[in-house]
């Protein structure tokens, strides 16, 4: 619990007082036997390692079962391995060679690569995705398909509408608004004396994409108390009673919102990468093209280039998708005849439609007669789509190694991160079976 809820290990004793104050009221008699637990932070910190290693050992067990695997990486972590030092191609892909020896996974199931765009991850000389390339070229391994993360090409694409005639009007006027504490509670006053919807207005922080939109949401819905403040401060804002400033205003505000919905929907965890392929042309089609068709067409154009890795990929991921109304001419000859079996079966055609999910239906296809098609869709359910769950882990490795956690070491941080990320159960029965009793001393 310590470990899932990023608590350092030092709690473990604050925890055994309050138990203690709790049984010393509830149930005094039984004081003594919960003053014999140990709880100090040393044994915290073995027991810990203790479950992530068991973690691990499930994990090396499960993988001997695996037909084909994934990367998702990020150059701030690989695996559980530190870094230190350089973070060169050739450092991350040691660092990788070396997880994947240690895990008992073989290079020749890896099916693709997901990383950040960074030039030491996607480099195709010295980057990683090209050391991984020339691995397999030289031991005859089909090349796995690469990808740069569906969400940070989204966040790049994001970027061409700075507009700064709008960004520069709103940012500096909520920076007026909340430079001081008496101005900014004068504000928060005034909107609660004429019971506006909102309370306050929003900060923009440039390096947090999401917050573009939430601020600009926040600034157009209040524009008009906004405007009635600053003339009362004397701050005279004349793009706030022009009707052209305003329409771009609204422009950007539903675009970003939008940008923001889809942001959202591509995070989170065992997401299909044929799903967030779906999202992100999904986007594009529903682009409206009115008075703003210049922006729209950058941000389309933005699309058409940052996804190419996946647009690339088109034809498979439709007969991924729906293998019965994919066009048997798109589909590669070493699966034609599976496909056309697969169409013109009825039975498997209804079940398509009721299975909850791709996996599901793909699992009850019979190997003996669908065994490309079965291998094929491996392939794609193993994909990586971004690097999400890497940020993710990567935000709790941040969280942990701070100056309150200095004596952290590598090993307990690998243990604080499988206890904390996965989704296994540890076998704590086998765990305690093993050991011997011990009382706090």
């Amino acid at each position: 619990m310590i470990s899932k809820n990023n608590r350092p290990f030092t709690d473990a004793e604050f925890i055994k007082k309050c138990m203690l104050a709790v049984v010393d009221e509830i149930c005094p008699d039984k004081k003594k036997d919960f003053e014999d637990i140990s709880l100090s932070a040393r044994t915290c910190v073995r027991r810990t390692e203790e479950l992530g290693n068991n973690l691990m050992q499930q994990l090396k067990e499960k993988i001997k079962s695996f037909n084909f695997f994934s990367l998702a990486m990020d150059e701030k972590l690989a695996d559980l391995c530190s870094l230190k030092g350089t973070t060169t191609g050739d450092d991350l892909f040691e660092s990788i060679d070396k997880s994947l020896n240690n895990l008992g996974l073989e290079w020749k199931k890896l099916v693709s690569v997901t990383t950040d765009g960074g030039k030491n991850m996607s480099g195709s000389n010295k980057g990683v995705v090209g050391r991984i390339k020339k691995k397999m070229l030289q031991n005859d391994y089909e090349i796995p398909m690469n990808f740069h993360c569906i969400i940070h090409q989204e966040a790049l694409c994001c970027k061409v509408l700075a507009c700064q005639e709008v960004m520069s009007v709103v940012i500096s006027s909520i920076n007026f608004i909340r430079k001081n504490g008496l101005g900014h509670r004068q504000f928060q006053n005034f909107l609660d004396e004429i019971e506006s919807e909102y309370g306050d207005v929003i900060y923009f922080t440039e390096v947090r994409w999401l917050s573009r939109g939430a601020a600009l949401k926040r600034f157009f819905d209040l524009r008009i108390e906004i405007e009635i403040f600053m003339n009362e401060k004397n701050k005279i804002v004349s793009e706030l009673s022009d009707e052209s400033w305003i329409l771009e205003l609204a422009f950007l505000t539903d675009i970003t919102t939008f940008l923001n919905e889809l942001n959202i929907k591509l995070q989170g965890k065992g997401k299909l990468l044929s799903d967030m392929y779906t999202d992100i042309k999904s986007f594009q089609w529903d682009l409206i093209k009115p008075k703003f068709l210049n922006i729209i067409e950058q941000l389309q154009n933005e699309f058409s280039t940052r996804f190419e890795d996946f647009y690339k990929y088109d034809k498979e991921i439709k007969l991924f998708q729906n293998p019965f109304q994919v066009d048997i001419n798109n589909v590669k000859n070493n699966l034609q005849m599976e496909v056309i079996e697969l169409q013109n079966d009825e039975v498997l055609k209804n079940y398509f439609r009721e299975a909850t999910s791709l996996p599901q239906f793909y699992s009850c296809l019979p190997l003996s007669t669908f065994p490309g098609i079965r291998q094929f869709a491996q392939k794609f359910i193993a994909a990586f789509a971004s690097t999400y769950i890497c940020e993710q882990t990567f935000s709790i490795v941040k969280y942990r190694k701070s100056k309150h956690s200095s004596r952290l070491s590598d090993e307990n941080l690998r243990a604080v991160l499988r206890v904390s990320t996965t989704s296994l159960q540890a076998d704590i029965e086998n765990l305690t079976n093993k050991l011997q009793a011990q009382k706090s001393h």
